[in-house]
């Protein structure tokens, strides 16, 4: 068989794979089995897959299945997390913004240095060993900064669809924001360690080194992001006939985004922290320069784009699984893997997690008091779990590896033999064991909100009347959130300046941006009907007040990097039909406003006779 025909055989079995794959997820999820996570089932679908291409075309298909972490980092990653920022609920993501930075940036760093000390004492103590061999592998001290950085990545998919946002907003939203960030930072983390690796720093600056190109990496690549979204909003607002095709928007916007993204990776900063930015500052202002069609199909195809980025990148992590295995006939040797290491980095990463989680809190509370910290040890539970299984992109950060002589090659492909399995082995089990995880945390929590609410209702009964009034009122004041000065100024700006300058028309169209955030929130928060009737008072010209009917439409979308929310298309009712609930009195009007017409007509034509 030629390449090309093989390269054919493997296209078509790919694309029958991933159209399995979505199938059985949306069953899955429609009801409601949860024995194993479509994560996982991608990954099955795969290694089922490569084990017949192993069979039937061993000798020609090795190096198609073969992951290529270029193509993951360049082609599908920038779509993804784009797609990420462009749906994140920003509302969510700055209620929660504490907890988020707490787990994601710093977790994720102090995750870094525990793992690192943790395989550090492995090496040392000669523990890395071949599993058929028997010969100990020494990896150097910077290859096991990168294998650290590389394994801190983790994936909180799985975790997510756990999780309904509407009835625990808080901690849906801590999970998702912070496996977001925690996917940025090991990835800037890596480039950083690596930059470190190739100039041989001096092991005492390293640190240092580390701090300043991480910094440099983070806020440079951020700025970046945010220049190319306020940019773009502004040529949106200024050159309105780019509104008028809905896909020269769409493709502008993937224009922008990727833009972004190769600008910094040209500069040799953080595409991923630019991209994502970018798609967070076009979702906030130029989302409303858009036309309402281009709202919807935006958020539509860049959530399509995603979601077969995602699938694609399971089903071949399953496929690169055989790629460990060596050809006798090609001379090609099997990869070095050492199951003591493997088994010895899961344990790790599950400590490595407790410890940065625990030690964060404790640091949190005593700095900002224990009342003020509203996560609970329940809570806590499951976003360390939700951060122990881990995913692709630590697996496409350790393919980028490359090595100079024989004794590079034997601690790279252990590295990336021991990741690749870690990687599947937390995702097929962990995902299947995390539903079980999740409603058992979940159902202690609930039991004891309940059981607060009773003993607060209790403690009112028995008090007399004035004092009932005074302790509602610390009750309500003490769960009421004050902003601080600090956001109102921020507000201030916003709505006095950065609005103006970025958005269409804005002082015409507040009350209409505002109604939109409304049906957006509604939508999220309420567990609703999929169509529906909703209504807003609105201020005519001359400063009367009149009730505008809109009906919604509802449609749900669920991925990695946007979680589980809603997309609003909603349309004018007109003001003829508002008064009524019904069909049947609608029909009745409309047969009578039919009559009177007819009747009308007739009388015309008779006077004009």
């Amino acid at each position: 068989m030629s390449e090309l025909e093989s390269f054919g055989v493997v296209s078509i079995t790919v694309i029958v794979v991933l159209f399995v794959y979505s199938i059985s997820g949306a069953f899955f999820e429609h009801k409601h089995i949860h024995i194993i996570h479509e994560t996982g089932l991608g990954i099955l679908l795969g290694i089922l897959s490569g084990f017949i291409f192993y069979l039937l075309f061993e000798d020609t298909l090795r190096s198609l299945y073969t992951f290529n972490g270029t193509f993951f980092f360049y082609i599908l990653l920038p779509i993804i997390i784009f797609c990420g920022g462009y749906n994140l609920n920003k509302r969510r993501f700055a209620q929660n913004f504490f907890y988020i930075v707490l787990f994601g940036l710093l977790g994720t760093i102090f995750t870094f240095i525990f793992i690192l000390v943790f395989t550090w004492i492995v090496n040392e103590n000669d523990l890395i060993t071949e599993s058929f061999d028997k010969n100990v592998i020494k990896l150097s001290f910077e290859n096991i900064m990168i294998f650290a950085a590389t394994i801190c990545a983790s994936d909180s998919v799985a975790a997510l669809t756990m999780i309904k946002p509407e009835k625990y907003p808080k901690l849906f939203s801590v999970v998702f924001g912070e496996g977001m960030v925690n996917d940025a930072v090991s990835i800037i983390l890596f480039i950083s360690v690596e930059l470190i690796s190739n100039e041989h720093v001096e092991t005492w600056k390293m640190p240092l080194e580390l701090i300043w190109l991480f910094i440099k990496e983070f806020f440079g690549s951020m700025i970046i992001g945010i220049l190319f979204g306020l940019f773009t909003s502004f040529l949106f607002k200024r050159l309105r006939f780019l509104t008028e095709s809905v896909i020269l928007e769409i493709i502008i916007l993937l224009y922008v985004g990727y833009a972004s993204f190769a600008i910094c990776e040209l500069l040799e900063l953080s595409g991923v922290i630019s991209v994502l930015v970018c798609g967070i500052a076009l979702a906030h202002y130029n989302f409303y320069n858009l036309c309402n069609l281009g709202q919807i199909s935006s958020k539509i195809t860049l959530n399509s784009l995603s979601l077969f980025c995602e699938s694609f990148i399971y089903v071949y992590l399953g496929l690169a699984l055989w790629a460990i295995k060596g050809d006798e006939k090609n001379r090609i040797d099997t990869m070095k893997t050492s199951w003591v290491f493997i088994l010895l980095e899961i344990a790790i990463c599950f400590v490595s997690r407790g410890l940065s989680l625990f030690l964060l809190t404790m640091i949190s509370q005593i700095f900002t008091g224990r009342q003020n910290f509203k996560l609970t040890f329940w809570e806590l539970n499951i976003v360390w779990f939700a951060g122990l299984i881990r995913g692709s992109v630590a697996y496409a950060l350790i393919q980028k590896l490359d090595y100079k002589n024989d004794e590079e090659k034997i601690q790279v492909e252990l590295m990336q033999t021991t990741i690749l399995i870690i990687v599947i082995i937390t995702t097929i089990i962990l995902g299947a064991l995390m539903p079980f995880y999740i409603s058992r945390n979940l159902q202690i929590q609930e039991h004891r909100n309940n059981k607060k609410k009773v003993q607060h209702c209790e403690s009112i009964r028995v008090t007399f009347l004035g004092e009932i009034q005074g302790g509602i009122g610390e009750y309500e004041e003490k769960y009421t959130k004050k902003k601080s000065k600090f956001y109102r100024w921020l507000a201030h700006i916003e709505e006095r300046y950065m609005k103006q300058w970025f958005i269409y028309n804005y002082n015409e169209r507040k009350q209409e941006i505002k109604e939109q955030k409304q049906l957006q929130k509604k939508a999220n928060d309420g567990n609703l009907p999929r169509r529906q009737t909703v209504q807003f008072q609105r201020q005519d010209s001359q400063g009367y007040n009149t009730r505008v009917s809109k009906v919604i439409h509802r449609s749900t979308i669920n991925s990695k990097y946007t979680g589980v929310q809603q997309i609003i298309l909603s349309i004018d009712v007109p003001n003829e039909v508002q008064q009524y609930s019904n069909n049947e009195e609608l029909k009745t009007q409309m047969q009578d406003q039919n009559d009177i017409r007819e009747v009308d007509e007739n009388l015309e034509q008779s006077n004009i006779k």
